[in-house]
């Protein structure tokens, strides 16, 4: 099984959304930043590392929004998402083309990585 992670972070009634790059798996498609956990690292390490790497941001871990798990191409990926705010750094995009703060209702207007679209359908259900 594959572990990754993903990060829900709000400013304000805004969420921060990220557009893949085009030559990435699901190019252009958008979602909610965070990675795979590597050998050795808690799911709160890891969603902190990829945050960092692919936005230069530092964040706070907030708490746990939901767990799911997908089926792809044959893999199983375990995905744990946390809320989260951003508490330093300068935001700069290492592997995304774009990204978007957007409210809970704007989501619907952006096509998310199937994975992703779980999450959106979480969101929009809680507001």
């Amino acid at each position: 099984m594959i572990e990754v992670t993903a990060a829900i972070i709000r400013d304000g009634e805004k969420i921060l959304i990220c557009q893949r790059g085009a030559d990435d798996e699901c190019g252009m498609l958008w979602e909610f930043p965070g990675g795979k956990r590597e050998d050795g690292e808690t799911l709160e390490e890891c969603i902190i590392r990829e945050i960092r790497e692919e936005l230069e941001l530092d964040i706070k871990v907030l708490s746990v929004f939901t767990k799911s798990i997908y089926h792809f191409s044959g893999k199983e990926i375990y995905f744990t998402v946390f809320n989260a705010e951003i508490c330093g750094g300068q935001l700069r995009l290492n592997v995304h083309n774009a990204i978007e703060w957007v409210t809970v209702e704007e989501l619907t207007g952006y096509e998310f990585m199937p994975a992703d679209v779980e999450f959106v359908g979480k969101m929009l259900k809680e507001s």
